[in-house]
């Protein structure tokens, strides 16, 4: 019987690898053998590691996930795709991978993609019972909020957040990001956008966290469970809209009506 299914990530993006990692720590019977940031570094040392199942971005520099695939002849692991550009999915399914997750990867799509891996494992690890949490069990230790938490806090540290601005990941490198210059910000499950005057940022950081880093900043305000406004930027309240100086509309959650027209009253002259 096979007790651990051994995994390696091959990804360009610190952020992803990071995310892959914490996912499968909280399962049982996988294991992380190592972590590559390109395909061709990869390479010789799969042969060597022998995985179970590669977590294998599909674009990256030098060479892709499609083409590293390509190179394997006669041992194949179990390649599951990960990726944010769902255009790439058909070409990946062409190549008979195992599973395709389209980033930011929900942890509930993730643990059934490494459980259809293991149902075509050979002597795979057995168990009778049904449904996620009994099929591959998941580390009852650990909170998956808990998780999510830690996630954010490796993301964002203290250290980070200046009187006036704050540092972001963005791929591979940290952003500076002024706080007066960001116009609203959309939250987006395990990530969020910033938006700009001139540009917008993505970054992997639950919207609860970001609330938190703007509460204590004036002008910022929560409309609905989806966007943070910075009043500065506000040009007119529509009914249940408001609508932004650079004309974008957006709704106003009901459970937040009250609490916009208290903010905006003590703003007012």
């Amino acid at each position: 019987m096979k007790d651990t299914l051994n995994c390696i990530i091959i990804d360009d993006e610190p952020l992803a690898q990071e995310l892959i990692e914490k996912f499968v720590k909280r399962i049982n019977y996988l294991s992380v053998l190592k972590i590559f940031d390109n395909a061709i570094e990869a390479l010789d040392e799969v042969e060597k590691l022998r995985p179970d199942i590669v977590f294998l971005d599909i674009s990256m520099p030098e060479m892709t996930g499609l083409e590293f695939i390509r190179t394997f002849t006669k041992y194949k692991p179990h390649f599951i795709m990960t990726t944010a550009h769902p255009q790439f999915a058909l070409d990946g399914f062409e190549h008979d991978v195992d599973d395709y997750l389209l980033k930011p990867i929900p942890f509930d799509r993730f643990v059934r993609a490494v459980n259809k891996v293991r149902d075509r494992i050979p002597h795979k690890i057995e168990s009778d019972k049904v449904g996620i949490e009994k099929v591959y069990p998941i580390n009852k230790d650990v909170d998956e909020e808990e998780i999510q938490e830690e996630i954010d806090d490796e993301l964002l540290d203290e250290g980070l957040i200046k009187e006036h601005y704050l540092w972001v990941k963005e791929d591979r490198k940290l952003v500076k990001i002024d706080f007066n210059e960001i116009v609203y910000v959309e939250g987006m499950k395990d990530y969020i956008k910033i938006f700009l005057d001139k540009t917008m940022i993505i970054t992997y950081m639950r919207m609860s966290k970001m609330e938190s880093v703007l509460a204590t900043r004036k002008r910022f305000l929560r409309i609905n469970r989806s966007f943070i406004i910075n009043t500065k930027y506000m040009k007119a309240l529509d009914g249940n809209m408001i609508e932004l100086e650079n004309g974008k509309k957006l709704p106003i959650g009901t459970n937040y009506r009250d609490i916009i027209k208290n903010a905006m009253k003590s703003q007012l002259p």
